[in-house]
Parts: structure tokens; C-alpha cells; sequence
């Protein structure tokens, strides 16, 4: 007959942890769940006990601390050993665990082999700890010496917490404790000035993805010790982890006080790093925040200083940057954007106008470009200037460029079916939709649902774009055009064109940007451009399409060159389903 396992109950809010958690376990021994602290608190009293918990921090009714505390403050739950079960971000806090009465603490994400050592060991000290009760005294000095062993373990968490373990410089959370003691001294008189001063490597990873994180780590250690050679009286240096470093200046009098200590840290760098038989360069950069007695949270100080740090990091005219106000307001800003997306998302928001392309050789409409507006409750019709970028950078894009093809495609079909011509779609491709698995499963499924013909949708993706995805992108292209899809090169010009470049991709149209066809004159004077990417398409068999175009002079000359389709104001500007089908229906356009 089997022995009857051991009972852990696991508290957490996510699923996916406690399923992982699961998992591990449930082989040896037996597990319980709670999703919430009330219900955890109920089942830690049923009969037989856990004899052991692991608990969640981050918890929306009731955080992990309080249920800890409620744990050892009743006495048929207080012996159970506890631990916490974190996240990186909040090892900050892994201290007032302990002084809860925690036992030790696992990081997400969680190692298998972590969580079974560390509850194979808390439930073994458990086990010895209640057979104290019936042993001699040679077994109580093994609990002492055990208890021992779990204080000295203490103490090692405590000092990994405030201190990193390579440079022994310390850590972020020793940063966020003294940065919160010199906010409460802000306020109070006499009034004193500190300044938060954070540095990041510039490519720092090149030297570990080229030497090895050996030489890596002993040119963080050099670093290290050069920080701590140039400080001074009320200075001080912390390792933040990886190539990132901190420094807090107190009591500072003067703004230049501040920007001759970051050329101070700086200049640290004008010599070379000499790790075994290597030489190495390092640049850097460093944010700055001068705190005054508008600051109450260190975690305020911190947010600015990144946000220096990030301007300082694109900003390559200085080695620092020292943060304005105006900075968190475009960073608030900018929050404010990527949230009000997410719900016009959810609410469908969004909606399509439709720009025709024109054919030259007939001048009737060959085919329209779908593109996306933004309806806003309170804004209105938003600029797709001041949140196209925003979709690509959060990858939202990726959700919308589904449904914008979706749109496209009941659109499309919509006015096959009224006209009976011949009529096809250009939509866009961004490169995270590029890069995004589920793209080719996304395009089969609306193209079944719509029952659209392939062959006459268009999809365009930007020269640049393709650079940033890959050799990957070649792979997906040719899918796509396998299934009778062609493919089209937006802004063709801006990036690296060359004719090795454009016979690698599967490509059938190509795309002059606008700024090659605006400030052509009514002599075809600055037409050079164009005539470049027109003879480079016709001598590989591509289709050419003109963008911008907006005078009869620009459209009877790119005509001349040799141009197939055109589109841009001269025939219509971008419009909504309603007056894209009254132009479909009139069928006429402008003539050069």
C-alpha cells in the first residue's frame, strides 16, 4: 500500500503558474489549489494541515504578504513552512517575506528543478521539525544545526537581495531603499538636493555574444571598480544588474555639480579594458533626474531617470541627458495612446477608406489600396500619422492588420459582386505582422470565410520593412504568392534597393515612393528616380505603380517613362466605402 503523500497547497492567480506548479508536483505529492487569499486561508485549516504552501505575492484581493501574515498569526497554520513564489520585479520586497515568517522564495519564471529541490527541502526540515517531539537530544541538535543552516540561507538571500553577487556593488533594491530615505530627507528642512544619475552600455551584449560572458563578466567587475575609485563625499554606486549601473548624488547644490560627476563617470571609459590578452572599448550613456521636494517615491525617480536614460540612448550628440518635465508628459502621453488603441480595438473603432489605383493604359480603376482610419469617441477621425507607429512599436498591429484584411476582403467581395468587374485590394503589411506565426493560418481563414479569389488581392510591404524581418520574410512571401497573391514593395527607393536584393523576393509590384514623384516639374525636370526604378522594373518583369501623384504633368510623365498604374490626389484622395462605390459606379477619372 502506498504511503499517503504530502499535502501543498499552491496559491496564485494565473492559470498558466499554477497548471505549471501542477505539473512539477503532482506526481509526488498531493496537491490543492486557491485562486485567492479568502479561499486559501479556508482550505489551510482543513484537516490534515498542508505541509507545505507556496504562495503568490501578486494577488488582486488579497497580495501574499497578508495572507502570509493571517498563516502565522493562527496557531494550526503558523509551522507550515511558507514560500514565496515572485517574480523578478519583485524581489525588491522578498524581505518583508522574511520578516513574516517566510521560508525561502522561488523566481519566476519557474525552473522544474528549482521548485522540486526547494520544496523537497522545506518539507524534509517540516518532517525532522515535528520529529523532534519523540527523539532525543541528538536529534534536537540536529534541528538546531538545521535551523542554523536555514539562517545562514537567510542571510545569503538577504545579502543577494541588496547586493549583486558579481561586482559586490549594491544591487537595485538597495538603490530603491536609500533613494526612499533621501526622498523622506527632501522633505524635510534644511532643504538638500539629490540627484539619480543611471548608465547603460552601449552594445555591452557584443562582447559577451563575441568573447564570452567570462570576459564579459571580469570587464563589469573592471567597471565596477573604476566607479568606486572615482567617487566621491556623498556619492554612491549600484549595480543594477547586466551592464546597467546607478549612481545617487547627496546634497547637491548646483545642476553643474550634477553634469560634472556624469563626465566624471564618463570619462572613466577613455581608457581601454584590458581582460586577458583583449583590449576593449566601451561607450555609454547615462539619464539623469535632479530630485527636489517634488519627489515623495523612489520608484518616481527611477521612472524619470529611465526615461532620461532612453532620450540619452537615442540622443547620440552627448554622452548624457538630463530629464525635463516635459518628458513624463509625453511619456503619460503616450500611455494614454497605447490604452485608448487597445479599446478602439475591442470596440472596433477603427474603420477603412479606400484610395484608387489607377490602370495607365485605359485610366479606369485597376484596383483600390485599403487603409485604416482611427474613429475616436472623443477625438474624432485621428491622423493615421499619431498612432500607426504606436500599433507597429506595442504589436498591436498585429491584431488590427487582421482585421483591416478581413474589412478589406468583405469589401472587395461586396463590390464584385454589385459590379461585375474585374477589381482588386492592396492592403498593407507590417513587419511585426511579417514576423508573426499565426500570419499565414490568419490569411487562409479569412480568405475561406470571404471567399475571395487570392488572385486579386495585393499585399505591400515596405522596402524597409523586409530589412528588419529577415531571411525569414522570403519564406512567407513565397507562400503567400503560392497561393496566387501578389506581392508589392511600398516606398520603393528608400531603403536598399539593388537587383541582387530584388531577385531574392518574391515581389510583382513595385511602388515609387512619393518623395521621387512630388517635385517632378511640367518638363519631367527631378525625374531621375523615377526613370532609375522604372527601367529596374521593367528589366526584371515588374509591375510599376507611382505614389503621390498629384499634378497632370506628374501622371502624362511617369506615362512616358513607362509607368503601369498611378494613384494620389490628381485622381481622388482616400475615401470612405460609401463614396469609393459612388466613384466605382461613375467610373470616370481625370485624364492626363
Amino acid at each position: 500500500m502506498d504511503s499517503i503523500k504530502q499535502k501543498i497547497l499552491i496559491i496564485d492567480d494565473s492559470p498558466e503558474t499554477i497548471q505549471m506548479m501542477v505539473e512539477i508536483l503532482k506526481t509526488s505529492y498531493s496537491i490543492i489549489v486557491a485562486t485567492h487569499g479568502e479561499k486559501a486561508l479556508q482550505l489551510a485549516v482543513k484537516s490534515p494541515v498542508p505541509d507545505l504552501i507556496l504562495l503568490d505575492i501578486m494577488m488582486p484581493d488579497m497580495d501574499g504578504y497578508e495572507v502570509c501574515r493571517r498563516l502565522k498569526a493562527n496557531g494550526n497554520t503558523q509551522d507550515i513552512p511558507v514560500i514565496f513564489v515572485t517574480a523578478l520585479g519583485e524581489v525588491t520586497d522578498e524581505t518583508k517575506g522574511f520578516e513574516l515568517g517566510a521560508a525561502d522564495y522561488i523566481i519566476k519564471p519557474i525552473s522544474p528543478a528549482i521548485v522540486q529541490a526547494r520544496v523537497k527541502s522545506h518539507l524534509m526540515i517540516r518532517g525532522l521539525t515535528r520529529s523532534l517531539q519523540f527523539v532525543n537530544n541528538e536529534l534536537i541538535n540536529l534541528n538546531l544545526f538545521l535551523e542554523e543552516k536555514v539562517q545562514q540561507r537567510t542571510k545569503e538571500l538577504r545579502y543577494a537581495v541588496y547586493f549583486n553577487s558579481l561586482t559586490g556593488l549594491p544591487s537595485r533594491v538597495s538603490l530603491l531603499k536609500d533613494l526612499d530615505q533621501a526622498c523622506y530627507t527632501l522633505a524635510q528642512p534644511p532643504e538638500q538636493g539629490l540627484a539619480l544619475l543611471l548608465l547603460d552600455c552601449t552594445r555591452f551584449s557584443l562582447i559577451n555574444n563575441s568573447l564570452g560572458h567570462g570576459i564579459g563578466d571580469k570587464v563589469l567587475i573592471a567597471m565596477a571598480e573604476r566607479f568606486r575609485n572615482c567617487l566621491q563625499s556623498g556619492e554612491s554606486v549600484y549595480h543594477l544588474g547586466e551592464d546597467d549601473f546607478g549612481f545617487l548624488m547627496r546634497g547637491i547644490r548646483e545642476e553643474t555639480d550634477v553634469t560634472s560627476f556624469a563626465n566624471r563617470i564618463l570619462h572613466t571609459f577613455a581608457v581601454s579594458f584590458q581582460v586577458e590578452s583583449f583590449e576593449i572599448f566601451i561607450t555609454a550613456r547615462i539619464g539623469i533626474v535632479i530630485g527636489g521636494a517634488g519627489y515623495s517615491q523612489a520608484v518616481d525617480i527611477i521612472r524619470d531617470g529611465d526615461t532620461a536614460l532612453q532620450k540619452a540612448k537615442a540622443d547620440r550628440t552627448t554622452g548624457y541627458y538630463l530629464f525635463q518635465g516635459s518628458l513624463h508628459d509625453a511619456a503619460l502621453k503616450r500611455l494614454r495612446l497605447e490604452n485608448d488603441l487597445v479599446i478602439a480595438l475591442k470596440r472596433e473603432e477603427f474603420l477603412l477608406h479606400y484610395q484608387p489605383i489607377i490602370d495607365f493604359k485605359d485610366n479606369r480603376i485597376d484596383a483600390f489600396e485599403a487603409l485604416v482610419r482611427w474613429q475616436n469617441p472623443q477625438r474624432g477621425m485621428v491622423p493615421p500619422m499619431e498612432f500607426i507607429s504606436c500599433l507597429e512599436e506595442t504589436g498591436l498591429i498585429v491584431s488590427v492588420g487582421m482585421f483591416i484584411f478581413r474589412q478589406a476582403c468583405i469589401q472587395l467581395r461586396e463590390w464584385q459582386a454589385v459590379f461585375k468587374k474585374e477589381l482588386s485590394m492592396s492592403v498593407n503589411l507590417a513587419p511585426r505582422q511579417l514576423s508573426h506565426p499565426g500570419l499565414l493560418a490568419d490569411i487562409d481563414r479569412i480568405l475561406e470565410e470571404t471567399g475571395i479569389d487570392p488572385k486579386d488581392l495585393k499585399l505591400e510591404v515596405t522596402e524597409s520593412g523586409l530589412l528588419e524581418t529577415g531571411t525569414h520574410t522570403v519564406d512567407i512571401l513565397s507562400a503567400l504568392r503560392l497561393r496566387g497573391i501578389q506581392i508589392s514593395i511600398d516606398d520603393f527607393g528608400t531603403g536598399y534597393s539593388s537587383l541582387s536584393y530584388l531577385n531574392l523576393l518574391p515581389v510583382d509590384i513595385l511602388k515609387i515612393d512619393r518623395a521621387f514623384v512630388k517635385d517632378i516639374g511640367p518638363q519631367g525636370e527631378h525625374s531621375e528616380i523615377a526613370q532609375a526604378i522604372v527601367s529596374v522594373g521593367q528589366a526584371l518583369g515588374k509591375k510599376i505603380v507611382a505614389e503621390g501623384l498629384e499634378t497632370a504633368e506628374q501622371v502624362a510623365h511617369l506615362k512616358q517613362l513607362g509607368c503601369n498604374f498611378g494613384q494620389g490626389y490628381y485622381f481622388s484622395r482616400p475615401l470612405d466605402a460609401k463614396k469609393a462605390t459612388e466613384l466605382l459606379a461613375v467610373g470616370q477619372i481625370p485624364k492626363a
